[in-house]
Formats: structure tokens, C-alpha cells, sequence
């Protein structure tokens, strides 16, 4: 018996060409695994504990990212390790410090409409949370050591921190240098005085105020 083997056409040779290279290419590379998100902020909260929401969420060293329940009238400073304060937000250009309900960027440029770092999960707050009857009962407002709960020996924090002022009234940025200007400016931690320039901002200005601090997060 003869048998006749036929000529492989081109279409054949690719096909075996394509099946071989198939079985020999390596397993698909499995993603990348995600990054943990970041550790929460250290947030202090003053004044009202629930009225406007979560406040700052993230930080980062020129911003921070602020989350309100409802809308209201911000504020936001910083105070460097040395005890001065920068008003940050609203600007002399900003014809209103209002802000609607949701998640905003504020920073040294105003606001921002992209975060470019991540964000934790949920803030941590401290656990003591001081109301506005509290802070003014213990006088927090010229000079934070005499109410007793500062030591007058402890060194000023290195660190500087933000500090945002969330309250019912609107604040131009010319009534936030008043305001700062008329404080008085010795103090005996960095405590003390972020109370105080929360205290300087809202008191007898506002029914409904919270306000957060925290350290400021290096890149």
C-alpha cells in the first residue's frame, strides 16, 4: 500500500507555530498586591461633637482633606512649631468661606480638586472631646497655663499642626487676621494655643462651631 503524504500548506505551519508558542509561554503574572492604606490622622476634636461631621480625614504637608456632614463656614490655619500662625483658607481673594456638604481639598493654594495621596480608612479622633460650655468654663482663652492643665515647664512641640474651624457664620480673611492679631500670644504648649485660636475664632461669633487639629504629615 502506498501512502501519499500531502505538502504542509502555510496555514498549517502557522497554526502548529501558534499552538507551540502557546504551550511554552509562562503563567499570566499575578496584580500587584495594593499598598495598606495609610495609618488614620491624629485628630483632636473641640466644640460640637457631631454637628458638622468627620472634618479632617487626611493630611499632607501643603493640605488636608476635610469631610462636613452639611454645609458650613471653614477656616483653616496652621501653626508652625515656633507658635506662628498662617491663615491658609479663606483668602483675601475668596468672596465666601462656605462650603457644601461632601469631601473638599484645602491647602496653601486654596481649594484643590485633586488628592494626591492616599486616604486612611477612618480618622481617629482623641478621646476626650471638649465642648464650646467646656473650653469657655476653663477659660481657655489668654493664657491656657493658668487653667492649671498645662505644665508650664513642658517644651513646645517641634511640630507644626492644622487646625480647621468649621462654625455656622461666614469669617472673611480680613476677620481672620483681626481676630488672630487681637489674640494674645504666650503660651505654654501647643495645646494650649491651638485651643485658644479655636476659642479666638468662634467665641461670641458662633452658636454651632467644631473644630480639628492635627499634626501636620510629612511626604
Amino acid at each position: 500500500m502506498c501512502i501519499i503524504e500531502e505538502p504542509m500548506t502555510l496555514l498549517s505551519v502557522l497554526a502548529l507555530s501558534l499552538a507551540s508558542a502557546h504551550s511554552q509561554a509562562p503563567p499570566a503574572a499575578s496584580p500587584a498586591p495594593q499598598p495598606p492604606p495609610p495609618p488614620p490622622p491624629a485628630v483632636t476634636r473641640l466644640g460640637s461633637k457631631d454637628a458638622y461631621g468627620a472634618g479632617i480625614v487626611a493630611i499632607q504637608e501643603d493640605a488636608i482633606l476635610v469631610e462636613l456632614s452639611r454645609a458650613a463656614h471653614v477656616i483653616l490655619v496652621r501653626v508652625d512649631g515656633d507658635g506662628s500662625i498662617q491663615p491658609v483658607f479663606p483668602t483675601p481673594g475668596d468672596t465666601s468661606n462656605a462650603l457644601p456638604a461632601g469631601r473638599h481639598i484645602v491647602g496653601i493654594v486654596g481649594l484643590q480638586t485633586n488628592w494626591s495621596g492616599p486616604v486612611p480608612a477612618t480618622p481617629s479622633y482623641e478621646p476626650v472631646v471638649r465642648s464650646a460650655d467646656a473650653l469657655a468654663r476653663q477659660g481657655r482663652t489668654a493664657r491656657p497655663s493658668a487653667t492649671g492643665d498645662d505644665d508650664p515647664l513642658a517644651p513646645r512641640a517641634a511640630v507644626a499642626h492644622w487646625l480647621l474651624v468649621v462654625a455656622d457664620v461666614p469669617t472673611s480673611a480680613e476677620e481672620v487676621e483681626a481676630l488672630l492679631s487681637s489674640m494674645p500670644r504666650d503660651f505654654s504648649s501647643m495645646k494650649a494655643e491651638l485651643e485658644a485660636v479655636a476659642q479666638a475664632l468662634t467665641k461670641r461669633r458662633t452658636r454651632l462651631w467644631s473644630a480639628f487639629y492635627a499634626p501636620v504629615r510629612k511626604p
